[in-house]
């Protein structure tokens, strides 16, 4: 008898975020923050655009800010996975870095400066029958 496989959720693309393992935690941003400076980043680097210093910690962000931009994209890029149309946005997070990433859900009534947050989905499953899950940002709910 086989036993079956249990079914993980993994990231799309590795490093910029983290799923813990304990059932029910939630998936978080993960940047760094330069020890010399204090300025944060996101995704991870190995240098800081600031200061130059090369002491980053890798530190988990609270995936909440501000929409700086944004564009509505009409056209399907070849390849890609998110069906247009979709918003893409650029927001300003709480600790000072910038996320560029997309808008499903409420794109059509973004508005700079509006209040923003950061939330995981499943996209597709890999070979081996995993959830590979992404970020997006959506409009903070009341």
């Amino acid at each position: 008898m086989t036993e079956a496989k249990e079914k993980k959720r993994v990231p799309l693309r590795r490093g910029a975020f983290e799923i813990p393992e304990e059932p029910g935690a939630e998936p978080y941003l993960v940047g760094v923050k330069c020890r010399k400076c204090g300025k944060y980043f996101f995704p991870m680097r190995h240098v800081c655009l600031n200061c130059g210093g090369r002491e980053l910690d890798k530190v988990p962000l609270k995936g909440k800010g501000k929409l700086y931009t944004y564009t509505i994209v009409r056209q399907q890029l070849p390849g890609s996975l998110v069906q247009v149309p979709y918003g893409l946005a650029m927001v300003s997070l709480e600790e000072g870095c910038q996320l560029e990433t997309v808008v499903t859900e409420g794109f059509e009534s973004l508005e700079i400066g509006m209040d923003m947050e950061v939330y995981f989905e499943k996209i597709r499953e890999d070979a081996e029958g995993n959830d590979q899950i992404v970020f997006k940002v959506r409009a903070v709910r009341s």
